[in-house]
């Protein structure tokens, strides 16, 4: 699945917000059958970077597109159980 957009508003930062939205994304793609979940960010935005790795994404490459430097990750989602 791709996430294509996560934004949490300046005054809500640093609360744990953005690290709920993608829990909740991941719990989603997970459940509706997908293995990964993947999304980019800007470059220049590093604190994007740094909390993606805190929670298991990996980089997979960078590339320019429209003039923005993107940077590229995926996550491996946990199993589901198969439902007898």
């Amino acid at each position: 699945m791709l996430l294509d957009n996560v934004a949490v508003a300046p005054a809500a930062q640093r609360l744990g917000i953005g690290r709920r939205l993608l829990e909740f994304a991941e719990n989603t793609a997970s459940k509706a059958g997908f293995s990964h979940i993947k999304l980019y960010t800007n470059e220049a935005i590093t604190e994007n970077l740094s909390l993606y790795q805190r929670i298991g994404y990996a980089e997979t490459h960078r590339a320019e597109e429209n003039d923005l430097r993107r940077v590229y990750v995926v996550k491996v989602l946990p199993e589901r159980p198969c439902s007898p």
